[in-house]
Order: structure tokens, then C-alpha cells, then sequence
């Protein structure tokens, strides 16, 4: 391994004592009196000297899958990391290149201008086992150079686990041209899988995201990513969202940013972009749309044979928003059998409509739980607490009879009065499992949005 990561024009390396580190599949010797910054797609190093004003930063980014071939690995990570960042020229530099044990490195040293003063990058890319990581090194002189080959010539790679995966038969006539699952398959916990709608959508559950497919058009539903404090204050969601989940998968260009028409209350967050795809080299029309809503940003990944494929589904944006309903699957017994509970609450500050005094809180909230049973039987419990602060009012009710299930409905006995209640029920998939959703048919303000507790 210790051949991969030669540079050009590198100095002696130096004896130093450190603590082995490891960042993804990486093991690696931290280089001393550096300062680190890690990410979950990144780790960093930078030192500066404040006399020399010279500086260097060394970042390893997360392993992602490889195109297989080691030369495509290496000009497509130069054009995301080193172009699209201005660290490098525009056409990837000839590479050294070395292999040894199963892993090949593609190495390359570009000028590039950093504050209108000369800088140096060099990128080196190492593929193999289906992975391929990419190192990047920045530095306006090369009195770090030392330190930064020390580290360097101190990294190891884990060889990922090859894992034997059965056959997989699906109909080519129903998915034509369609990009490579980058996630792994998964059911999410929900048996009837795969959903033929009158539409002629078709959706199916992964383990990141729900795939709806449509001709030659493939959709990927992603799992709602929370909202942190990070995130609002880059005051660029929908761009590092497109960065997180489209760049490392594909070669991006071309991009183009709905136009709003300028301040808007509801704005629409959607990207058009040419991309090439790193795994396979095909070449597709991408749409990238961001839906935030309490606290949870949705992101769908539309992809097309060419722009007038896209524009011919496509032709609202309206139409974009509505891909978020095809997340959506049918229920049966077994796969509700547990304990499922919701909880939620609100509040609203009164005023004097006269004086505008403080006239106190008004609160409610509830939880609900809903016990399913394999024989057909099931018990609920609903309480809560509603009115001013200091004056509330709490409710339990209990109810517990036969429960019938047929994809879209479910049916329990001995409701409210002893009645029997139909509720319109659906599976919604999201990362590591889904959520239950059940509407009262007579009314519909009554629903409940239960996650599996045990």
C-alpha cells in the first residue's frame, strides 16, 4: 500500500510518534499539531504559519462505490472535487499510477490561484472491491510536505466484506434505461412490496429511499432528512442537499436553478442538471426537487432519458410535488402485528382582543397506541389533556375488539359507543422501517400516524 500514494517531488519523510486513527475504511497516523475537522463525508487536516503565511489542508472523502474502473474513478472525481471547486485545472492531469494488493491509486498535481497568490493540489484516487476513495491535498508551499507524506505513507484500506447476493428477476420491458440501485434492497418490513398504481407508476421500498419507475423514467423517493441547525444556516439547503446525494454519484453539469421570478413565501427548490452516471457511464436529463416541512426535508431524484422525456411527464411543478404520494403501500395482518403509538401536542398564547394583556396558554395534546394482534384481535388506548394552563382537562379511553385487514382498510370493532370503525390504511416507508397511517372513513379530521414500538 505504501507505494499507492507517491507523490512527485515528495521530501524524506521524517520519524514522528502518533495514534493510529480511522476515518470510514481508512486507518491512517494523524499528522501532529494539525488541526482536525470531521465530517460524515469527510475527514479534514489543516495547519497554517502565521510568519510564512503557507498553508495546507489535507481532506479524505468517504469511500463511495466504484465505476469499476480505476482511470473513470479518477477523471470523475477530478471534475467534482478539483473543477467544480477551482483547485485545478479543467482536464484532469496524466496520472501516476500504481496497484498492489487488489487496490489501484491514480495520483495528479495541478496548479490552481488561491487569493490571487500560486497554490498547488494534488488529487489521488485509490479503487478497488468495488469502493474507490479520493484524497485531496492543498497547499501553497511545500514546507508541509513532510508531515503530509508522513500521513500519507502511514494509511491502510479495509477490504470491504464481499457479501453473496441472489439473483435478482425483473420484467426489462417494464424498467428500460433505468439508473443502477445505488442502495441496497429492502421491504422496509412491509410484505406487499411493490405497487402497480392505475397510473402506470410503479413503486417498490429501499433501504434509502422508495424507487417509482414509469417507462424510462426512474424516480428515487429519498427518506426525509432532518433538518439541523447546520443545514438552515447554510442558507443553501436545497444545494447541499443536492451536493450529499447527487454528486457523488454522478459527473454533474450544465446545471440550471428554477427560477422563482424573484421573492417568493413558497419557494420552489428544483435543479435541472446533465449528468453522467459513475457507475455505468450513461448519460441522463436529472430533476432534483427539495419539499421541507416540519423539520424533515424530502428530496426527489428524477431521472430521465433526455429533457423532453422529462418535460413531457413533467410539465408543472405541480406535477413533481405530486411523486411524494407514490410512497405508499399496502397493509396486512401480519405486518401489523405489534404495538404501534403516536403522540403530538400544541399551544397558543391569548391575548386581551382589548387591553393585549396576557391572557394565558391554551394547550393540548394527545397519545394514542394500538396493539395488534396475530389472532385477529386488538386494543387501544387514547389519552391526553386539553385547555388553559392551570385549568386542564384529561381523558383515557380504552377499546378492544376484532380487527380485520385487506390491503387499503382496516376494520376494528367496539369503537366509540361500541361501533365498528373502517379506516383507510397505508404503509409509508422511511429509513429503517415505516409508518402506519389510518384515516376514519366517516370522518376524516380522525387519523393516526403510528410508529412500531414493539
Amino acid at each position: 500500500m505504501k507505494k499507492l500514494l507517491i507523490l512527485i517531488c515528495l521530501l524524506n519523510s521524517f520519524l514522528a510518534v502518533a495514534q493510529k486513527t480511522t476515518f470510514d475504511i481508512v486507518t491512517y497516523t494523524a499528522p501532529l499539531g494539525w488541526t482536525p475537522e470531521r465530517k460524515e463525508f469527510a475527514a479534514s487536516y489543516t495547519k497554517t504559519n502565521t510568519k510564512t503565511k503557507s498553508w495546507c489542508r489535507i481532506t479524505i472523502y468517504k469511500s463511495i462505490k466504484s465505476s469499476g474502473d480505476p482511470a473513470i474513478d479518477y477523471t470523475s472525481e477530478w471534475n467534482t472535487l478539483m473543477v467544480k471547486n477551482n483547485w485545478g485545472v479543467a482536464t484532469a492531469p496524466q496520472p501516476e499510477t500504481e496497484t498492489e494488493d487488489g487496490w489501484t491509486s491514480n495520483s495528479g498535481v495541478s496548479p490552481f490561484t488561491f487569493e490571487n497568490k500560486d497554490a498547488y493540489s494534488l488529487l489521488s484516487t485509490i479503487s478497488g472491491y468495488g469502493v474507490e476513495i479520493s484524497i485531496v491535498v492543498l497547499m501553497n508551499t511545500q514546507e508541509f510536505m513532510p508531515d503530509v507524506e508522513k500521513m500519507l505513507f502511514s494509511m491502510d484500506l479495509q477490504k470491504p466484506e464481499v457479501q453473496s447476493v441472489g439473483p435478482v428477476v425483473e420484467k426489462v420491458a417494464e424498467q428500460p434505461a433505468q439508473s443502477t440501485v445505488t442502495s441496497a434492497p429492502d421491504n422496509q418490513g412491509i410484505s406487499i412490496s411493490t405497487i402497480n398504481f392505475d397510473d402506470g407508476w410503479m413503486a417498490q421500498p429501499f433501504a434509502d429511499y422508495v424507487r417509482v419507475t414509469k417507462g424510462a423514467i426512474t424516480v428515487l423517493l429519498h427518506y426525509g432528512i432532518k433538518l439541523t441547525d447546520e443545514l438552515r444556516d447554510s442558507n443553501n439547503l436545497e444545494g447541499v442537499l443536492f451536493d450529499q446525494l447527487i454528486q457523488p454519484r454522478y459527473t454533474v453539469s450544465n446545471i440550471r436553478k428554477y427560477d422563482n421570478g424573484g421573492p417568493c413565501y413558497t419557494c420552489v427548490y428544483f435543479y435541472e442538471a446533465d449528468v453522467v452516471e459513475k457507475a455505468t457511464g450513461k448519460k441522463y436529463h436529472l430533476g432534483f426537487r427539495v419539499i421541507s416541512n416540519n423539520g424533515v426535508s424530502r428530496c426527489i431524484e428524477i431521472i430521465s432519458p433526455s429533457v423532453a422525456a422529462f418535460q413531457k411527464e413533467f410539465s408543472t411543478q405541480e406535477k413533481v410535488e405530486a411523486l411524494t404520494n407514490y410512497n405508499k403501500f399496502a397493509v396486512t395482518l401480519s405486518d401489523i402485528v405489534g404495538t404501534w403509538d403516536e403522540s403530538g401536542g400544541s399551544y397558543v398564547n391569548m391575548y386581551n382582543s382589548y387591553t393585549g394583556a396576557y391572557a394565558g396558554m391554551n394547550t393540548s395534546s394527545s397519545t394514542n397506541s394500538f396493539t395488534f394482534n396475530a389472532d385477529g384481535t386488538y386494543n387501544s388506548q387514547h389519552s391526553g389533556a386539553f385547555g388553559m394552563v392551570g385549568d386542564l382537562k384529561f381523558y383515557t379511553q380504552k377499546f378492544d375488539g376484532n380487527c380485520t385487514v385487506t390491503n387499503w382498510d382496516i376494520t376494528l370493532t367496539k369503537q366509540f359507543d361500541g361501533k365498528t370503525k373502517v379506516f383507510w390504511a397505508q404503509f409509508e416507508a422511511v429509513k429503517g422501517g415505516r409508518v402506519l397511517h389510518i384515516t376514519d372513513k366517516q370522518y376524516s379530521g380522525s387519523a393516526y400516524h403510528l410508529a412500531k414500538v414493539e
